[in-house]
């Protein structure tokens, strides 16, 4: 009785302290339940009344960096170990220090190579743009000179083994030897032209003016624009010269091989004509004459090439070899680029001005790209970050005010705002939450650290001249709130009265339609169920208001 008595004054005095006030009487009357035993109901009427409300929904968060990155060799290639590890958990570091190594050896050879390519492929491309000068076109005109006589050569070896008439070849002997006396006398006469004539001297003796010139502006030590101008253009009146000097040189050349190859020719004809003569005799045999044939169909095919090429040489490179040198050049630029940048990620290094929060590996372990190495975080601003299921994230919105508090430091509160609400969530189990950031102020003295559980009591709305009632009063039946209005006579019912609900701080209650300020409403209390006092709004604001406080049974 004693200990029943205890519990009802404690009672009184809970409802005191979260009512403040306002008209009250108790009537207590014993009801029987289902199982027989006596429940004992409190009725307390409280009147309407009219003031400011601010409503605020508390959550549990963690503490965060912002700035934060997992670092990794991202662009490693296989399995590598990790040669050094610079830095530990707790270092402050500065943006651009180096944190941790692979060995790089691999990746400067791959950047050498690259290089060597690129260059390459730049000289080829440079070749196909420079036009022939007289020299490689004096060059190609000696290959198709050579190739035909070649042709001819084996033409004539054909000749004397498909038509061996006896009578010819006994003319031709004739003939081959009255063409070696010509032969040997245009060459005779060609020598002693070439002996008179002074045209390649005066060529050299030019040649050597612009020489000597180049070499003495060359040995000047002047270095302005002007100087430069005057020795590349010594340089260009020496490199003509001397392609005018080997132009005439290799003409000379031609005239002298061609008349000694009509000596050649010669000779060769008329102990050919003797040889067709004596084989005609005795006829070719079919080996001889398939090599005959063979030896024709070689020289054909090496007389088109060099026409071929001297063509080619003369009209310049075609628009296809020139985008395909291009390209070449582009992709061997490229995988400079990538060398290069795979050279540089054989480091880590710090994005940021920050702490190490956490290593994961150490000196000589096996690492691959995806491999975790460390975390940088900037520790000169920190976030709080709560999970806000869907139910109430609707009441949250960016620039809400926040009161903070942590765990680890008890009694002191922090100030912030709600940065953004997130339009995506994320599945939890069966429920849908979402990471809302907010700003912490007034804690930079504290030694926080990322993860620490912190409290928050976020703002969500407040209200002047709201009429109020307690959250006890409200009772929540599936998607409408009712209150309870006592009857008019002592032994009248009380009435159920539907009401629209706007804020609540967990004690009261802000009633929006269906009372006004005056009117009495009813709080029952029982002590049948459990001890939790549960008042209406809760976590959540609106969702969750129950009818009354519980108070525990005998």
């Amino acid at each position: 009785m004693i200990n029943r008595v205890f519990r009802v004054f404690g009672v009184l005095i809970l409802v005191a302290a979260v009512t403040g006030g306002g008209y009250w009487f108790w009537q207590q009357r014993t009801a029987t339940t289902s199982t027989g035993s006596a429940t004992e109901v409190y009725t307390q009427i409280v009147t309407v009344s009219e003031g400011s409300i601010s409503a605020t929904v508390s959550v549990v968060g963690q503490l965060s960096a912002p700035q934060s990155q997992e670092m990794t060799f991202e662009r490693l290639d296989g399995t590598t170990s990790l040669m050094s590890l610079l830095v530990a958990a707790g270092n402050d570091v500065q943006a651009g220090q180096v944190l941790a190594e692979i060995d790089p050896t691999p990746y400067e050879q791959a950047l050498d190579q690259a290089e060597s390519d690129l260059q390459e492929a730049i000289a080829a491309l440079s070749d196909l743009q420079t036009p022939a000068t007289a020299l490689q076109l004096a060059q190609a005109d000696l290959a198709v000179v050579q190739a035909e006589l070649s042709l001819h050569q084996a033409e004539d070896d054909l000749d004397s083994l498909t038509d061996p008439d006896l009578a010819s070849l006994q003319s031709d002997v004739a003939d081959a030897r009255l063409s070696l006396t010509e032969a040997q006398a245009d060459l005779a006469e060609v020598q002693a032209d070439q002996a008179d004539d002074d045209t390649l001297s005066k060529l050299w003796d030019t040649e050597s003016d612009y020489a000597v010139e180049y070499s003495r502006l060359a040995a000047e030590s002047y270095s302005d624009a002007y100087y430069q101008d005057r020795l590349r253009l010594a340089n260009n009146a020496l490199l003509t010269a001397q392609d005018a000097r080997k132009t005439q040189e290799i003409n000379l050349q031609i005239s002298l091989f061609n008349a000694q190859s009509k000596v050649r020719k010669a000779q060769q004809t008329l102990a050919q004509a003797q040889q067709d003569l004596a084989a005609a005799a005795a006829g070719p045999d079919e080996l001889t004459l398939a090599k005959a044939q063979h030896a024709v169909a070689k020289a054909e095919l090496a007389v088109a090439q060099a026409n071929a090429d001297r063509a080619d040489l003369e009209a310049g490179p075609d628009a296809l070899s020139l985008s395909l040198a291009q390209a070449q050049v582009t992709d061997a630029q490229q995988a400079v680029t990538d060398a290069q940048a795979d050279l540089v990620a054989a480091q880590i290094i710090a994005p940021f001005d920050g702490t190490i929060l956490e290593t994961f590996t150490s000196e000589g372990r096996r690492i691959t790209s995806s491999s975790s190495i460390l975390t940088i975080a900037y520790l000169g601003e920190l976030q709080v970050v709560a999970s806000i299921d869907e139910t109430t994230i609707r009441q949250i919105e960016p620039g809400q005010s926040v009161s903070i508090s942590f765990d680890a430091y008890p009694g002191q509160q922090f100030s912030g705002e709600v940065l953004a609400v997130p339009l995506q969530g994320e599945l939890q189990g069966d429920v849908m939450v979402y990471e809302v950031p907010m700003s912490l102020t007034g804690a930079e003295d504290l030694p926080l650290l990322v993860g620490m559980t912190a409290n928050a009591a976020i703002a969500t709305g407040s209200a002047d001249n709201a009429l109020l009632v307690p959250s006890m009063a409200v009772v929540n039946y599936g998607n409408s709130y009712q209150v309870l209005i006592p009857g008019s006579g002592e032994d009248a019912q009380p009435s159920a009265v539907t009401v629209d609900v706007g804020l609540t701080n967990g004690t009261y209650t802000q009633i929006l339609d269906g009372l006004a300020v005056g009117d009495q409403v009813l709080v029952e209390m029982s002590n049948s169920t459990t001890s939790n006092f549960r008042f209406g709004g809760g976590q959540s604001g609106l969702s969750g208001l129950t009818g009354g406080i519980r108070v525990p049974r005998n």
